[in-house]
């Protein structure tokens, strides 16, 4: 099995394909419409002697009734005939089953995700970098003459890639954001907007034309409604489905299923770092109008965007699984009821669990113990569990540096912060080498590098360090991901720790409201962004000021968890403390 990975607009289908051209011209090429028919068409691959099967945005094809590893090695693997699968990925589908460990999913999620990590480590992979190679571009540089598409786009090669140019993604980007003007075509942008963020948000099977009806008229009400006079839904979906050039359109028709004509939005427009946050409403019909594989999908990416959504998904039911309970209490604060969910799980079904069940509950289990300060009881967990890991996984499998990530976390809490450093600098070097620089773990231990530094003494080289990994996390996680929100916050408190008290209150004044909006009002994170601001305040002088947010956020903290939490006595007492203290 050969995957292509690269970015949206790189040329890997056209390559892939070429290349199919070329090396399999006497074969038969299957291509399967979706997830629900391709057993039946590996099924009858039997029945010829060459075959190739095609599988375009491999992201599809995998998941509940999708490839599975038998699959695979029945198709791939006859003495008596030659059968190749041949699939393209773009690189955030990629790191979703590198880069992310498989300990914030729940059941369903960890076996969907282990099923498709498994698939990817067992198949040769090529990266398919967008921007050419100068030997690339002299090559056609060769066919320019010949055809003016590759003289375009060889004038634009330094910043766009040629196939990006050729595929027409600058162009339809443009077209979309042009299309918001009044009297243009607002309602296919809202058409695509939908399309756009039904991806974003995890759902990667095609959109059934009236699921993106109903979401375009929340975007359309967004930009202004009736004012911006907007054209009629036939015309809508006409100009959005139309191609420029020949060559791809913004909404892409993916055939039928039993609610009818389905679409999936441009992939060029995806990946955008610029997109807004995604709508509530948007997360909610999703999480109300899809079927349990889908809703879980939305559910887990809701965790990293719109951490209410998610609560929402595991209040309901619509997620239902002991890790997503325990998640969700912790998320709030409530390690002791995490902690007892999980442990009672794992002494009732360690005996029937799979090792890799067992291992994600002991796991998680350690993680809410280093969280809630039992930081040595985590610790002897982890290190057994590594042990454990480096004896049975590859040395490049990411749950080895998921594990090694927590215990030089938990040697920091417990004070070992040069030991702490050395260990998240050899973590980093390993996720540099195995994800990528932009990965998302990648970033974090970035971050933790920064943390001890400014721990160490050191917060201008932290605060330098944070900036950096700031840019990198908009650009390759979005500005509206969690990871993005805490690093602004840490942001806020290097310049305070700087001494530059006035960045640091502008910076946590930024951050609230969209901390507000993804994880809601009374989160905790919420609740100590907050005190944080008084505390600036109070650092810069401005008394009074500072007063009146400690006052403000002592009540919040009060009103959400009582007066005889901890959390709550012990910001009581600082405030008691500011208060003797003279003007």
């Amino acid at each position: 099995m050969i995957v292509v990975v690269g970015e949206s607009t790189a040329g890997k289908s056209r390559a892939a394909f070429e290349a199919i051209r070329a090396e399999f011209p006497d074969h038969l090429l299957a291509v399967p419409s979706g997830r629900e028919s391709l057993p039946a068409v590996a099924a009858q691959l039997s029945l010829s002697r060459r075959c190739v099967l095609w599988l375009d945005d491999l992201e599809r094809f995998m998941g509940p009734s999708g490839l599975t590893l038998a699959m695979v090695a029945s198709v791939t693997t006859s003495a008596r005939w030659h059968t190749s699968i041949i699939a393209t990925l773009r690189t955030p589908e990629y790191e979703r089953f590198t880069s992310r460990a498989e300990d914030s999913l729940d059941d369903q999620g960890r076996a969907f995700w282990r099923a498709s990590r498994d698939i990817l480590r067992g198949a040769y992979i090529i990266r398919l970098d967008r921007l050419w190679s100068q030997e690339e571009l002299s090559h056609a540089a060769s066919y320019a003459e010949k055809d003016p598409r590759i003289a375009l786009a060889l004038k634009h090669a330094k910043t766009f890639g040629v196939a990006e140019s050729l595929a027409a993604g600058p162009e339809l980007l443009s077209d979309w954001r042009n299309a918001w003007a009044p009297g243009s075509h607002a309602r296919g942008a809202a058409l695509v907007a939908a399309a756009v963020d039904c991806r974003r948000a995890g759902l990667s099977d095609p959109v059934p034309h009236d699921l993106l009806l109903e979401l375009h008229h929340h975007y359309l009400a967004a930009r202004g409604g009736p004012a911006l006079r907007p054209e009629s839904v036939d015309e809508a979906w006409a100009w959005a489905l139309r191609p420029v050039h020949g060559a791809s359109s913004l909404l892409i028709p993916a055939g039928l299923c039993d609610a009818g004509s389905t679409y999936v939005a441009f992939d060029y427009l995806i990946d955008r770092p610029e997109h807004e946050p995604i709508p509530t409403e948007t997360w909610n019909i999703l999480l109300t109008r899809t079927n349990s594989s889908q809703a879980w999908q939305v559910a887990y990416e809701a965790y990293w965007r719109a951490r209410t959504a998610f609560y929402a998904a595991v209040e309901s039911g619509t997620v239902d699984d002991v890790g997503s309970r325990a998640t969700a209490m912790a998320d709030r604060g409530d390690y002791a009821m995490a902690i007892r969910l999980l442990k009672d799980e794992f002494d009732k079904s360690a005996t029937h669990n799979s090792a890799a069940d067992n291992r994600w509950l002991q796991h998680q289990l350690a993680v809410n113990l280093m969280l809630s300060g039992r930081v040595d009881e985590a610790e002897t967990i982890f290190e057994s569990l590594l042990q454990e890991a480096e004896r049975t996984l590859p040395p490049d499998d990411e749950y080895l540096q998921v594990v090694r990530h927590n215990i030089a976390s938990c040697m920091g809490r417990r004070g070992d912060l040069p030991g702490a450093l050395a260990c998240f600098r050899r973590i980093l070097a390993d996720r540099e080498r195995y994800l990528g620089p932009e990965a998302m773990n990648t970033l974090a231990t970035r971050g933790a590098i920064a943390g001890i530094i400014a721990k160490m003494g050191e917060p201008s080289e932290a605060l330098r360090q944070t900036q950096n990994i700031l840019a990198d996390e908009v650009r390759a996680l979005g500005k509206d991901h969690t990871n993005t929100f805490e690093t602004r916050r840490s942001l806020a408190r290097y310049f305070a720790l700087t001494g530059d008290f006035n960045s640091a209150i502008d910076a946590l004044q930024a951050l609230l409201p969209d901390l507000e909006r993804a994880l809601g009002a009374d989160h905790l994170e919420i609740l100590d962004a907050r005190w944080d601001l008084a505390r600036y305040h109070r650092q810069k002088g401005n008394r009074p000021q500072a007063k009146r947010l400690f006052e403000e956020a002592l009540a919040h903290r009060e009103r959400v968890h009582g007066t005889d939490n901890e959390g709550t006595r012990q910001a009581r007492h600082e405030y008691a403390k500011f208060l003797a203290q003279p003007d």
